[in-house]
């Protein structure tokens, strides 16, 4: 086990984690009640990462949607507000999402196929619901890349911030891809 990231609610209440393995792999798991935890989500409320720091926001304040934890936390550090699904890309339709409702919305997805996939979900999920959304693309970025990588490169939240403010806001839904 490498890192257990908890996933609160909005009394700041451990509803369940996702634990990260060396080698790269994931798992969930809920408390038991008695110390010690349950492998699996069942019948537990699937909200987004760093819900009490979301929901403690003001609505004006642009929320970042990634792709994982890492990458949340990473953007937290430089304090700006940023979330993510549990169980990774391509689980988004199983998260309650309303609490990005009605709030400004900046998706970053990793660089690849999947990512891009994950994008659109957030994407269709939040359009006419988010007071603006906006797809932030981060140029440079590796195969599989993502706003950890693009910031160890040397790029700022500076940066990110005129990346944002460049992008236009989503007129339009993605498709599903055929």
């Amino acid at each position: 086990e490498v890192k257990a990231f908890d996933y609160r609610d909005e009394h700041g209440d451990v509803l369940f984690q996702a634990v990260r393995y060396d080698p790269k792999g994931f798992s969930q798991r809920r408390p038991d009640g008695k110390g010690g935890w349950i492998d699996n989500l069942q019948n537990v409320r699937r909200v987004l990462y760093r819900l009490p720091e979301l929901l403690a926001a003001s609505l004006d304040t642009w929320a970042f949607v990634v792709e994982g934890e890492k990458d949340a936390d990473r953007l937290a550090s430089h304090g700006l507000i940023a979330t993510t699904n549990p169980c990774g890309a391509g689980k988004w339709p199983k998260v309650d999402s309303s609490p990005l409702h009605r709030r400004r919305v900046a998706v970053l997805h990793d660089n690849d196929p999947v990512g891009e996939a994950h994008r659109d979900d957030v994407a269709r999920d939040l359009f006419g619901k988010a007071a603006e959304l906006r797809l932030v693309e981060l140029g440079g970025l590796p195969l599989k890349g993502d706003i950890c990588d693009w910031l160890d490169a040397g790029h700022t939240v500076a940066e990110l911030s005129s990346l944002l403010e460049a992008a236009s806001p989503l007129r339009t839904a993605p498709t599903v891809a055929p």
